[in-house]
Formats: structure tokens, sequence, C-alpha cells
């Protein structure tokens, strides 16, 4: 029991990772240009797929716009300088409707256990359709500077069992987290 509580918070710690409203925090941060955005945003995938990747960023009023057309299926989003800590996001198309979801609900004020009680009965009702399998690449901390890398694989209702994975966090190695739900997903940390 001790251990599934365990994986349960730091599961929640890393998909809350880069989601918690700016709340009483001064707004003293510069915006960013576009390029500076795009470079930041493709930062989160190998150089291998930074080619024709559509970027969506924000505008000079912090507006959401898309800074650069892509003709390839993987889509960045740049960090929202309306959210707390910095977070730069890449996904294929596949997993759009989830991440843009999940960044509605964060910018709603929902805390990390309600907006994954929320997207899991989505994705249970169908609402939000899940591919059967899909990377997201993501990078986030305090800034760009200060950032971890992470690319989360969704292998919906993916168990132990199937993967052979742990279930906890292990230095080095991939794990599953949310095993058995419709968000179950494997995670590796990159240098």
């Amino acid at each position: 029991m001790r251990a599934k509580f365990i994986v349960l918070v730091v599961a929640l710690v890393i998909l809350g990772a880069g989601f918690a409203p700016r709340v009483g925090f001064a707004q003293i941060d510069q915006q960013k240009t576009p390029e500076q955005q795009i470079e930041e945003s493709l930062s989160a995938l190998p150089e291998s797929l930074r080619d024709d990747v559509r970027v969506e960023g924000f505008d000079e009023s912090r507006n959401a716009v898309t800074l650069r057309e892509g003709t390839s299926h993987i889509v960045c989003h740049a960090d929202d300088p309306n959210v707390r800590s910095w977070t730069v996001t890449c996904f294929p198309e596949s997993l759009e409707a989830f991440v843009t979801r999940s960044e509605t609900l964060t910018k709603a004020g929902e805390d990390t256990p309600a907006r994954i009680k929320t997207l899991r009965a989505e994705i249970e009702s169908g609402k939000i359709t899940m591919p059967d399998v899909g990377a997201l690449y993501v990078r986030s901390g305090n800034s760009v500077d200060i950032a971890s890398a992470v690319v989360i694989v969704h292998v919906p209702n993916a168990t132990p069992q199937t993967t052979g994975l742990p279930t906890l966090p292990t230095r080095g190695s991939p794990w599953l987290a949310e095993a058995g739900t419709p968000m179950a997903n494997i995670r590796i940390s990159r240098p």
C-alpha cells in the first residue's frame, strides 16, 4: 500500500511539473521573441525530429498563436508565460487533444489530482481519444537553464505484467506511471 501511495505522489508531482498557475507572482519576466520560443520548444525534441515541426506559442500580449507552421506530424507548445514554472512540450498530432485539454484545465485552476481525474474520465467516456501509443517530449523546471527532460510514452491500460517495468521511478531506468489506467505511460528521463 505504501509503495502505491509513493507511486501516486511521484506521478502527480511529475505530471504536475510546470502546470501550476502563476498566482500571486509578479510578472517581471520579459515576453520571449518568437525565435526564442521556437528554439526553446524544439529543445525538448531529439534533433532528428526538429525539422518541419509546428510550434505554438505566445504573442506580446500573451495570447496563444502559431509561431511556426509545420508539415511533420509533431507539434510543440512553447512555455506558457502565464504558468509558474518553465515547461515546453512536443508530441504527435494524435496527442494534441489530450495535451491541449490538460493545459486548459491547468489554466482554469485545477490542481494535478483534479486534472488527472477529469482527463481520465474524458478518455474513458470517449471525449478524448488516445492513440494506442504516443510519445510526449517534455522539458520542465524553474527556467530553460534549470530544466529536466523526460519522454512520456502513453500506453493506455499497460501494466507491469504487460510491460515488464517497475511502477516506481528508478534512476537511469524507464518506469510505468498510472499503470492499468487509460493514462498509463512509460517515463524515460533524458540527459
